[in-house]
């Protein structure tokens, strides 16, 4: 066998290993939670609150459980810490208790740049965090509201959510959201009459690249090839999180109130000093809101650990795996049928790689 031949195969072994589910074999999904057994060991011991730290808390908490540990006793003792806010269920419980409205409409109204009479005021959770309960998260974006507003002005249904993780179906899971909260504002046989739709999305990764945009706020409409607007009632607004960060000089003299939430939730994942938002009450209460204090054991169990979010990741860290093995295989010279036959991707997606390549070499 040549080295052709070899690496080929050796690929070939890649894919039967890290995709049977391509291949006919039982889901990996189901194969993989199955199989996961988590460690049990020492809580997070320095400050700093990152996704992975809470994901790992999360999982320990969970193996302390199994372990017939006291769970409560372990949250207590951690209790003036801060969660990590842009987890999806601190998140939610978070901006989704009613005793935190006032957080909540300043945060959208901070997103969507509304100002003066614009401003979302007359609001109301449709799937508000209730105090005591477990909750529950089905595949609905993180948090729905509805405002009210005066004059026969059609109504606002707002939702936020919040991804770590960039895909090529992420911007159709969005448009589908769009699509279903549409269909929900009418009933059957009744003429549409739509409220006006703003679906923000909290992003850890760029919709547009710096190459492309130096905004990291978006604004999404219908319009034409003149870029005139068609239909005003729908709009996403992506929040670009990580490219705020990654170009600090940039926006360094952004004095926008979103740009003020973000340093603020930002300094409260990095427990770092926050007397500088001391002064003002919103941040105020959102220092406090966020102390793991207000998070029982049993909710950060069920609602911090859902399946939909367990799947998503997964699916994420396949399809990158099959990017990696398409790569290897466009520089060997196969086929762009081929390597979608290999690996599952679609034809696009391969395409889009073969391009990449190409304007890096």
């Amino acid at each position: 066998m040549g080295d052709r031949e070899k690496l080929a195969a050796d690929l070939q072994d890649q894919v039967l290993e890290n995709f049977p589910d391509k291949i006919g074999c039982k889901n990996v999904y189901s194969n993989r939670r199955a199989c996961a057994r988590l460690r049990t060991g020492a809580f997070r011991n320095g400050k700093n609150m990152t996704r992975e730290e809470f994901a790992k808390f999360l999982k320990e908490l969970k193996t302390a459980k199994e372990n017939n540990q006291d769970i409560d006793a372990i949250v207590k003792a951690r209790e003036n810490e801060n969660v990590y806010v842009y987890n999806d269920a601190c998140f939610k419980r978070i901006f989704a208790d009613e005793r935190n409205i006032a957080l909540t409409k300043d945060l959208v109204n901070a997103c969507l740049n509304l100002v003066g009479s614009d401003r979302i005021a007359n609001v109301k959770l449709t799937n508000p965090y209730i105090p005591g309960e477990l909750g529950y998260k089905s595949g609905e974006p993180d948090l729905v509201l509805v405002n009210e507003r005066n004059d026969g002005e059609p109504c606002d249904r707002i939702s936020l959510e919040v991804q770590h993780e960039g895909s090529d179906f992420y911007n159709d899971r969005l448009v589908f959201y769009v699509a279903r909260h549409t269909g929900n504002m009418v009933a059957s046989g009744e003429i549409p009459k739509l409220k006006n739709l703003q679906l923000v999305s909290f992003q850890f990764f760029d919709a547009f690249p710096w190459s492309m945009s130096h905004n990291y706020r978006h604004t999404v409409q219908l319009r034409n090839q003149e870029h005139l607007l068609f239909f005003e009632k729908q709009t996403i607004t992506i929040i670009e999180v990580k490219k705020f960060f990654e170009q600090t000089s940039a926006f360094a003299e952004d004095r926008s109130r979103l740009a003020q939430w973000l340093r603020a939730i930002d300094t409260l994942n990095r427990e770092a000093d926050f007397s500088e938002f001391e002064g003002d009450p919103i941040f105020k209460d959102l220092r406090d809101a966020v102390k793991l204090y207000n998070f029982s054991s049993g909710y950060l169990l069920k609602e911090g650990m859902k399946v939909m979010d367990v799947v998503y990741a997964e699916y994420i860290g396949e399809e990158r795996k099959a990017k990696a093995i398409a790569r290897k295989l466009l520089a060997m010279g196969d086929s762009v049928e081929k390597i979608c036959a290999a690996t599952g991707l679609y034809k696009k997606q391969v395409l889009k790689l073969q391009n990449e390549d190409t304007e890096e070499s």
